[in-house]
């Protein structure tokens, strides 16, 4: 009896398949994000019936021998990259570099799944190239830095290069630079957004690009990321006026009391007792979240298991949110699942049959409620297809060649 086989890839490239490599099977199915093949490759898929599941196609002539590059992350090109007789693909990011055109133009094809940032001028000069995904533009000549930088005195000392350019937030905040250095360098900056303070503005102004977003800051207001809770430690550390990238918590209220400004892109949790105090606050923010601190908070778990005894640590609850798989104990009641939890935008709720209305109830934007006996039957229909795959020849791999 003939096999199946079943080829699982990020890339396939069947450029090279012959009678030989379809022979000996009974189905054939290739699973791809793309599929590479030429005129000859596509008539032997069409003979063999071969079931195709894939994103991106790929056609390339049959005469050409031509090399596949393929980029899993961040790739870039610049002007001595040499694409002859090349084709590139980029499962990621990919920067085209100032100078690079020509080397770009020199590639067969270009196939990105991603993003690609290359300088506005490149717009439309390269019909070898698809994007499946979001292409950013950046100034002509300009020098790319990170996604969230903080232009700081010594930057503008070091600077050798007249234009600058970043794909997420710029800082300007630090009072110690040399405007009139920035000026004189004829030093330019586009980014997606830029943070500065009002002095600042009024002297750079005309140093930014004029598609760049702004945001207004105080004079004294410092950057600070990756923390999850403010504290007076913090506060004291940094000063009463913060930029904030990311989410904050606040429930101290000496420290809430030491700020005079807050500056957050993401989302501000203020504890109940301390919102009329947070309201007084010169604050700017994405969302605003007043929450009561005897209420618990999980979030952005992979796995979480609640019990009895985690929901008895907090007197009016629990709240989950943003949680890969939840798992409830099976002594949880009905009861006291409809009294203690809440839970949102999670992907799965394991429970029991007895516990599913109540976790009905509780939920809100969950995927899956999955009870014991929902997975018993999807057990039971995994089994089967994988009693349906004895006689398979299942390849898995990134890159595949027929």
């Amino acid at each position: 009896m003939k096999k199946n086989q079943v080829i699982n890839a990020v890339c396939c490239d069947a450029r090279r398949v012959t009678e030989e490599s379809f022979s000996g099977y009974e189905n054939i199915s290739i699973n791809a994000a793309i599929l590479i093949a030429g005129e000859s490759a596509r008539a032997l898929l069409n003979r063999y019936c071969v079931s195709l599941n894939v994103a991106n196609s790929l056609n390339l002539p049959d005469n050409e021998k031509l090399e596949v590059q393929f980029v899993n992350g961040r790739g870039e090109l610049n002007a001595e990259t040499d694409g002859t007789g090349k084709v590139l693909v980029v499962n990621g990011r990919l920067t085209l570099r100032n100078g690079s055109l020509d080397a770009a133009k020199r590639y067969h094809r270009i196939l990105v799944n991603g993003k690609l940032l290359m300088p506005k001028s490149y717009e439309g000069c390269l019909t070898n190239l698809q994007v499946n995904g979001k292409t950013d533009y950046y100034p002509e000549g300009a020098s790319i830095l990170k996604a969230d930088t903080e232009i700081d005195a010594l930057f503008i000392r070091r600077a050798q290069k007249a234009s600058y350019y970043c794909s997420g937030t710029l800082y300007l905040l630090d009072p110690a630079i040399d405007t009139e250095a920035v000026l004189s360098k004829g030093i330019q900056f586009a980014a997606k957004k830029i943070v500065i303070t009002d002095s600042l503005l009024e002297k750079l102004l005309p140093c930014i690009d004029e598609e760049t977003e702004l945001c207004r800051v105080p004079d004294g207001t410092r950057h600070i990321a990756d923390i999850e809770e403010l504290t007076v430690k913090l506060v004291r550390k940094y000063g009463p006026k913060l930029c904030v990238s990311g989410d904050i918590f606040i429930r101290d209220a000496e420290a809430l009391a030491e700020l005079s400004y807050l500056s957050v892109e993401g989302t501000v949790r203020v504890a109940k007792e301390l919102e009329a105090a947070f309201d007084e606050l010169d604050a700017i923010y994405r969302e605003l979240s007043i929450v009561d601190t005897e209420l618990g908070y999980i979030a952005d778990r992979p796995v979480l298991g609640i019990s009895a005894d985690i929901l008895k640590r907090y007197p009016k609850g629990l709240r989950v949110k943003d949680c890969a798989k939840i798992k409830l104990d099976a002594n949880l009641s009905p009861e006291t699942i409809l009294e203690k939890l809440k839970i949102s935008d999670c992907a799965m709720v394991k429970c029991t049959k007895e516990q599913a209305d109540a976790v009905r109830m509780v939920a809100e934007d969950v995927a899956m409620i999955v009870t014991a006996d929902s997975e018993e039957t999807e057990e039971g229909g995994l089994n089967a297809f994988l009693g349906s795959l004895r006689d398979s020849h299942v390849i898995n791999a990134v890159e595949y060649k027929l």
